[in-house]
């Protein structure tokens, strides 16, 4: 009895004295098993014991604060996305947080920066208290970096290289070992060393794109051809929404009345407009635009850096083409979206971007740069209904849709006001001859809770699909080719087939088949894809 008592006091005794080195690693560990939902994982408890030596490094060398901080800082960004979000950082979300500028971010930071704030306070009085605790421990810097030599160079790697040869990914380990490392080991340490992998993944992306920005080297998939002969529409306007949950639509069934323009349309013209039940390629705005607008698909990325993409297609059929875009022009040599507003022959950005402005300060660039001579391509990027909700409304949307101040009576109102701007669209258009009204969302809306990380939660890919023709007949033709038979659904990946098409281009059957067969996949965050047949309801 004497005995158990004595090992109790000592144990207890360890505690006390290591409480906060303890608390520090259970408070890693948390963050570790919650995006596996606590599943038993000896590669993720190896990784939390990683940083053990790494705070004893840090304890036993001067003027270390400033890396402290900077652990806390990366251990509080990795703990929002585990805690509130339930996912460690994939390359998407990293690519995300890179290619926003300020004030989207603190748009997004606005109701989380003082729980940011306290988590980080805390987050750093762990480290500081337990490297004070280590100070005084005989644990030698000599076992530390011991132990991060084994862990890093035999330990991960050899995790690494098993994972490899089981998933049979040797040759796409040749062909982008950057890529193929960062998924690695942001399965089994996402935690620090995943962040530094996933931030040389993003930088390596970003190199490749600059090697193929070179307009010259594109080509069309072979058997695409451009008949000069095919009579084309005056005008292209080619809308994209933001974070439009189309189920939210009073156009497709919606109880609130949030789109009375497009209803009126469907009502007193069915000849004119129609509507699709469209899902998302990807449930990021970077890479469901790059799938779009070129000739990637959800399962192979490749075409977007080798062939050429809509936009350089419209301007070898003959047409001026414009990037207008409410989102801001940060990262733009840099980012995809960037890349492709480079592609037009004018990219014209609202001044401030994305807070400044309201959607309704597009129309004046419009009707500014709109003429009756030219052939032109219009792409019209909204800011839509990207939280916050509640900025992205006036006065009259409300209203229209008055009631309580909850999240979706916010989001709703935002539906409603992009109804409203792409009535003032319709009204430019009406000047033109001929002319195709084609809107789309990037990708939808989980609401409340956003888009983007999660595999799961289907209304983040549920996005409205509407066409609009004026003058013209054949563009409703062409876009029920690419209307899964099976499912009626169709994928916005199949947005620069359909529209290439309406160009003048000849796009052979087999291109349709593939089209229709990738467009049964959604594309995720960490880059791999699944059939949205098997996306889930709800997020878990």
């Amino acid at each position: 009895m004497f005995r158990i008592a004595d090992y109790i006091k000592r144990t207890s005794k360890f505690i006390f004295k290591y409480k906060f080195t303890i608390l520090s690693l259970s408070y890693i560990i948390l963050i570790a098993f919650i995006p596996i939902r606590f599943a038993f994982s000896i590669p993720m408890l190896f990784l939390a014991i990683s940083f053990l030596p790494i705070l004893n490094i840090l304890a036993k060398t001067k003027y270390t604060f400033i890396l402290t901080f900077l652990l806390a800082f990366i251990l509080t960004f990795n703990a929002y996305f585990a805690f509130i979000l339930k996912s460690d950082v994939s390359l998407e979300i990293m690519a995300s947080i890179f290619e926003t500028h300020l004030t989207e971010a603190v748009s997004m930071m606005r109701n989380i920066w003082l729980p940011a704030i306290i988590t980080l306070t805390i987050s750093t009085a762990l480290l500081y208290f337990a490297e004070k605790e280590l100070r005084e421990s005989k644990l030698s810097i000599k076992l530390s970096i011991g132990y991060l030599l084994i862990y890093l160079f035999l330990f991960l790697p050899y995790l690494c290289y098993k994972r490899i040869k089981w998933m049979e990914e040797e040759e796409l380990f040749k062909e982008a070992p950057i890529r193929v490392i960062q998924d690695k080991v942001n399965l089994y340490a996402p935690i620090l060393y995943g962040n530094i992998f996933t931030i040389m993944a993003y930088q390596d992306e970003m190199a490749k794109l600059k090697e193929f920005t070179n307009q010259e080297n594109k080509v069309l998939p072979k058997g695409i051809i451009l008949n000069d002969s095919t009579q084309t529409p005056q005008k292209i306007y080619l809308i994209i929404g933001e974070s439009a949950y189309r189920k939210h639509f009073s156009l497709y069934g919606y109880q609130v009345k949030t789109t009375p323009f497009l209803d009126s349309l469907s009502i007193n013209d069915t000849t004119q407009i129609k509507y699709y039940s469209g899902i998302a390629a990807a449930p990021f705005t970077r890479n469901a635009l790059r799938i779009a607008l070129s000739f990637a698909s959800t399962r192979d990325l490749e075409p977007f850096y080798k062939n050429k993409n809509l936009i350089n297609m419209a301007n070898d059929a003959g047409y001026q083409t414009f990037w207008i875009s409410n989102q801001g022009n940060s990262g733009i040599q840099d980012s995809y979206l960037g890349y492709l507003s480079a592609s037009t022959t004018y990219a014209i950005f609202t001044k401030g971007g994305y807070l400044a402005n309201d959607d309704f300060d597009l129309i004046p660039i419009l009707d500014s740069v709109h003429n009756k001579i030219d052939k032109q391509f219009f792409i019209i990027h909204l800011v839509g209904s990207h939280n916050n909700y509640s900025d992205r409304y006036d006065e009259t949307d409300k209203q229209a849709i008055p009631g309580d101040n909850s999240l979706k009576t916010h989001y709703d109102r935002s539906i409603h006001h992009t109804d409203r701007v792409l009535n003032k669209i319709y009204d430019t258009m009406q000047q033109d001859s001929t002319a195709i009204f084609y809107y789309f969302s990037d990708h939808g809306e989980i609401i409340g809770r956003g888009h983007g990380p999660w595999k799961n939660g289907v209304a983040q890919f549920d996005i409205p699909l509407i066409t609009i023709e004026k003058n013209t007949d054949k563009l409703n033709t062409i876009v029920n080719k690419y209307v899964d038979p099976e499912t009626k659904l169709i994928n916005n990946s199949s947005t620069t087939l359909i529209l290439a098409e309406i160009l003048g281009y000849y796009i052979p059957q087999k291109y349709i088949e593939q089209a229709i067969e990738d467009g049964k996949y959604v594309r995720h965050a960490d880059q791999s894809y699944s059939l949205y047949s098997d996306v889930k309801e709800d997020v878990e």
